[in-house]
């Protein structure tokens, strides 16, 4: 049996497991990425759990995804704040001394990769869209089955278009960090998106005026894209797809009056499947496409 070590390195915490040929995760665990100590502990901290996961399995590869662009010829970051001098590493170079070869693509590429795939026929759609919504938003884009990533790598940076004449952008209005920020001002006891949803179930009004002003935000950007990019699925993922179908069918309504209703019956939209996973086997898929 052939295993890899897969990472997903976030601002604040990295997820780390063990994988095999099929996707199936036999371990894993989470780990802080302390990224005020710099992008060479962070290597350092990668090798460990390399060598800690030797002892149990014969690892022949590591699959990472990662916070920020990455540039596919050179496995060079594009600059990130959250990581202290992480723009400066090549994850092959820093790495090599594990003698295995090292994959690596963008954590919102990653879930992408993960959660296309469990979309029915979604190899045969002209174009699929990922989307997560959580601290910022981002985004995959899928033409005709393959990754679009752009010029510079960083294709489905939606999170940072412009929304309005202020040059507020996407997700500093309509992200789970948005919501909340909103919330707290008519209910300062609010600290997660499932607080605000815990209220605006049990009827809260002033509340309910918060959150339909995020679902129009949220679908005013989707409807968007859709007139841009004629995407066939939409996949969405985040904390706040924890609400599970109710969260389609609140954005849907509010996506009806500003799509053609045309482009409206025929996009379908669905919640992310592996959710806290989907960053692991994405990143691994992602080896596979490159070395398997």
């Amino acid at each position: 049996m052939n295993y890899y070590l897969t990472l997903d390195i976030g601002g604040t915490d990295l997820k780390y497991g063990v994988i095999n040929k099929d996707n199936e995760l036999l371990f894993k665990s989470i780990t802080k990425t302390n990224g005020h100590l710099g992008a060479k502990e962070l290597m350092n901290t990668i090798k460990r759990l390399f060598n800690e996961q030797s002892k149990n399995y014969k690892l022949e590869g590591i699959a990472i995804s990662t916070t920020g662009g990455i540039d596919d010829d050179t496995n060079v970051l594009i600059p990130n704040l959250s990581i202290t001098d992480y723009h400066t590493i090549n994850f092959r170079e820093e790495l090599k001394e594990l003698g295995v070869n090292i994959a690596v693509e963008n954590d919102v590429n990653s879930m992408g990769l993960c959660e296309k795939d469990l979309v029915p026929n979604s190899d045969k759609m002209k174009c699929v869209l990922a989307m997560t919504v959580g601290t910022g938003i981002g985004g995959a884009i899928f033409i005709d089955n393959k990754m679009h990533k752009g010029f510079k790598y960083t294709a489905g940076e939606w999170g940072k278009i412009f929304m309005n004449c202020k040059n507020d952008s996407y997700e500093k209005l309509s992200s789970t960090n948005a919501l909340i920020r909103e919330a707290k001002k008519v209910r300062p006891e609010v600290n997660t998106g499932i607080d605000v949803f815990n209220l605006y179930d049990n009827g809260d009004i002033e509340i309910a005026a918060v959150v339909k002003k995020f679902y129009q935000g949220l679908a005013k950007g989707i409807a968007n894209l859709v007139y841009i990019l004629d995407p066939e699925h939409i996949v969405i993922g985040g904390g706040i797809t924890n609400r599970g179908p109710r969260f389609i069918e609140e954005l849907r309504a509010e996506l009806k009056p500003l799509l053609w209703d045309y482009l409206y019956d025929s996009l379908e939209l669905s919640l992310a499947k592996n959710k806290n996973d989907a960053g692991m086997i994405g990143a691994f898929i992602n080896f596979k496409n490159i070395f398997l």
